[in-house]
C-alpha cells in the first residue's frame, strides 16, 4: 500500500523525450515516477508497447535513484485521439480484459516497473464505472495470483461523481479502497474563464476546486490516505479585453490554451491569490493562471496538515523550469515540513 510517509509523484511524458529525456528526471524530489504513457490495443486488450529503448532509459534513471516506477496506460484525448475509447472497449468485455491484465502484468515485469496506473480519462456512462470496478477487482486478483507484487493505481477525475448531461455518473469507491493502492486526482482543468484553472479554494460557487474535489472523494468513501492530489506544472493563457482589468474573473477576448510554466514570461514574479490559493500573470493584454511555488506550498500544507491525503503528483515533469527545478523542490519540502 502508500508508503507511511507518503507519496510524491511525477509523470514524465514520453511525447517530451525530444526536449526533456529521462535523464534529467530529478529523483530526489520524488518517490513515485510515472511513465507516461502507452496505449491499449482495442481489438486483442494488448498494451502497445512502441519505445522499448526509451523505457529501458525511463527504468534506469528512476531505479537508479532508488525511486518507484509507474508504468501509466490511457491518458488525456488529444486531438487526434481518445485513449479512454480503447479501454472503454476492452473493459467492456472479459476476454479482452482478461488479456489486458495479463498483458499489464507481462510488460510491467518485462522492464521492472513497480507498478500499474491506469489514466481512464474519462468513463462516459456509469456501465463504463461498473466495468471499471470490475476490473479493478480482476486486475488485483490476478495480481495475487501472480504474486507480481505490482502497485495498482489509477488517475481520476477531480470529484468522485463526473457530471454527464443531466445526471452523473459515480466512480466505483469500493472497488477502489478494495483494489487499488491509490488514486491520483487531477485537481486541474476546473474552469474556462479568466481563473486559477488550479485553485484549491474556489471563489465561485459553481466551480471546482482542489478541497471540494478531495472532500467528494472522502465522502464517497475513499480513505485519505489512497488519496493523491494532483498539482499542474502548467498555465492556462486568455487575452484580456482590458489590460487594465486584469485580476481573477476578469473579461476576456479569447482562450489561448495550455502554457506549460517554463513559457509563462516572468511566471515566479506572478500574483499570489490567498483566496484561492492560486498564482496568476497578467502581461499587457495576456493573462496566465498557474500554480506557482507559493500556491504549490501552501495547498500540500493545508493537505497535508489536514490528513486530507495520502501524497501528491505533479504532471508534467518536463513543463517546470529545468535547470533549478523550482517546483518540484517547492513541493517536495512542502509534504516534508
Amino acid at each position: 500500500m502508500a508508503s507511511s510517509n507518503g507519496i510524491k509523484g511525477g509523470y514524465w511524458l514520453s511525447k517530451q523525450a525530444n526536449i526533456f529525456p529521462p535523464e534529467r528526471i530529478p529523483t530526489s524530489y520524488f518517490t513515485h515516477i510515472f511513465y507516461a504513457f502507452v496505449g491499449v490495443n482495442a481489438t486483442n486488450g494488448k498494451l502497445i508497447i512502441s519505445k522499448s529503448q526509451e523505457i529501458k532509459n525511463f527504468m534506469t534513471k528512476v531505479h537508479g535513484g532508488h525511486k518507484k516506477a509507474l508504468l501509466s496506460i490511457g491518458g488525456p484525448r488529444s486531438t487526434t485521439e481518445n485513449p479512454s475509447t480503447a479501454i472503454s472497449v476492452v473493459a467492456s468485455d472479459p476476454t479482452k480484459r482478461a488479456a489486458f491484465i495479463n498483458s499489464t502484468i507481462d510488460e510491467a515485469q518485462r522492464y521492472g516497473f513497480d507498478g500499474l496506473d491506469l489514466a481512464w480519462e474519462f468513463p462516459e456512462t456509469q456501465v463504463d464505472m461498473d466495468n471499471m470496478a470490475t476490473l479493478f477487482e480482476e486486475w488485483r486478483s490476478r495480481v495475487d495470483d501472480r504474486q507480481a507484487e505490482l502497485l495498482l493505481t489509477a488517475s481520476v477525475y477531480f470529484a468522485s461523481e463526473i457530471p454527464r448531461g443531466s445526471q452523473s455518473i459515480t466512480y466505483p469507491a469500493d472497488s477502489i479502497n478494495l483494489n487499488l493502492d491509490f488514486v491520483n486526482l487531477i485537481l486541474y482543468d476546473y474552469t474556462p474563464t479568466t481563473a486559477a484553472h488550479a485553485q484549491f479554494h474556489a471563489n465561485q460557487a459553481y466551480t471546482g476546486s482542489g478541497d471540494r474535489g478531495i472532500t467528494s472523494w472522502s465522502n464517497a468513501g475513499v480513505l485519505a490516505n489512497k488519496l493523491v492530489m494532483g498539482i499542474p506544472f502548467f498555465g492556462k493563457k486568455w487575452t484580456l479585453l482590458d489590460e487594465n482589468d486584469n485580476g481573477i474573473g476578469a473579461p476576456v477576448v479569447s482562450y489561448d490554451g495550455v502554457v506549460p510554466y517554463n513559457q509563462i514570461p516572468g511566471a515566479s514574479n506572478g500574483t499570489y491569490d490567498s483566496s484561492t490559493i492560486s498564482q496568476y500573470l497578467a502581461y499587457e493584454t495576456s493573462w496566465f493562471g498557474y500554480d506557482g511555488k507559493n500556491s504549490i506550498t501552501e495547498k500540500i500544507h493545508i493537505a497535508k496538515r489536514g490528513n486530507l491525503v495520502g501524497g501528491y503528483f505533479v504532471y508534467a515533469l518536463g513543463d517546470e523550469d529545468s535547470q533549478g527545478h523550482t517546483l518540484s523542490k517547492a513541493a517536495s519540502d512542502a509534504w516534508d515540513n
